[in-house]
């Protein structure tokens, strides 16, 4: 009895020890590796929206060693949009009003994180527009008319005691680039235009001058602590969910990215020319100080975007999809 019980306890330590040397020759997942390989599409659309991703696009650093992002500039908000409806992006750059009007269709995808904080400006020919009253009575040249910027645009006026549809006359042109050719033309004596546009028109006609920065504006009206939360990061939220170390290792390369921009105009600009973003790298160069770029995470950004949408919402309900989205529009790690 006794030699059977001793032969039980030295075949058991041996199964142990034998399992213990198989452990330790598997090898061990690391915490900041994916399980798997993980590869996925990452979009930003050509201009201004792809400003802060552009080293990232030239560089395509890593994400992890079984993670493979593909990086892809999308022509028009159009085709991304019809990407992202189906799934095929995980991470895009896209106008925040874009990103809650999928969100409220029912589209899988979360605000992950802002990155621009307003790019429009009212462009004068002269020096007859020193601030908001004095473009009573005048016309004003925007584009895209109920769209986001416009609603921005008459928002602005309606904080200031104007009404836009009886105190000035708001002509629309078809794109900002017509806007462009007409300013630098002489032709139009006050503008509404985004950057790079208002860098454009500022490079080519010495008579032209930004009057009035529509971002410095929101802010005196609304508070420091609620900027204009014009562009966003949206994630396909079970990539997020399945993907958490290689999401936050994105995340952080993406600050980083937008930290270099800012802090590197005019290498950025060249990278701008060579990655094809359709912007000229001096224009890029002196457009970049205006583009307000800066990454906020989503739950830090969450009161200005709130109070973006819902002026979106009380002007152009359309332009959100018909409601505020819900909290679990954005992202938390």
């Amino acid at each position: 009895m006794k030699r059977k019980t001793l032969t039980l306890l030295t075949l058991g330590f041996f199964l142990i020890v034998l399992g213990g040397c198989q452990t330790a020759n598997q090898p061990i997942p690391q915490p900041n590796q994916p399980a798997a390989p993980v590869k996925f599409k990452v979009a930003v659309l050509r201009g201004p929206t792809a400003l802060g991703m552009v080293s990232m696009l030239d560089a395509q650093p890593s994400l992890g060693e079984n993670a493979q992002a593909e990086y892809v500039i999308e022509q028009s908000p159009d085709t991304l949009n019809a990407k992202l409806l189906t799934g095929e992006v995980a991470i895009a750059a896209i106008p925040t009003n874009m990103a809650a009007k999928l969100y409220n269709k029912g589209v899988n995808y979360q605000l992950a994180a802002m990155n621009t904080w307003g790019v429009l400006y009212v462009v004068t020919n002269g020096d007859e527009v020193k601030n908001w009253s004095d473009l009573k009575g005048k016309q004003i040249e925007n584009t895209g008319q109920g769209a986001a910027t416009d609603v921005v645009f008459r928002y602005l006026l309606n904080k200031n005691g104007i009404d836009p549809d009886k105190d000035v006359t708001i002509k629309y042109v078809p794109t900002p680039a017509e806007q462009a050719q007409l300013a630098i033309a002489g032709k139009s004596p006050i503008t509404v235009l985004p950057e790079p546009w208002a860098s454009t028109v500022l490079n080519k006609n010495q008579d032209l001058k930004i009057a009035l920065d529509m971002q410095q504006e929101w802010v005196r009206i609304n508070g420091a602590d609620v900027p204009f939360a014009q562009t966003c990061l949206v994630v396909n939220a079970d990539f997020a969910s399945q993907n958490p170390v290689v999401m936050a290792k994105f995340m952080e390369e993406y600050a980083a990215a937008i930290d270099w921009v800012n802090n590197n105009p005019a290498a950025a600009g060249e990278l701008i020319k060579k990655q094809d973003i359709g912007i000229p790298a001096d224009v890029a160069t002196a457009a970049i100080p205006r583009c307000n770029l800066r990454y906020i995470s989503a739950v830090d950004a969450k009161p200005a975007v709130g109070k973006y949408l819902q002026v979106l919402l009380d002007f152009s309900p359309d332009s959100i999809g018909g409601k505020l989205p819900d909290a679990k529009f954005y992202y938390q790690k």
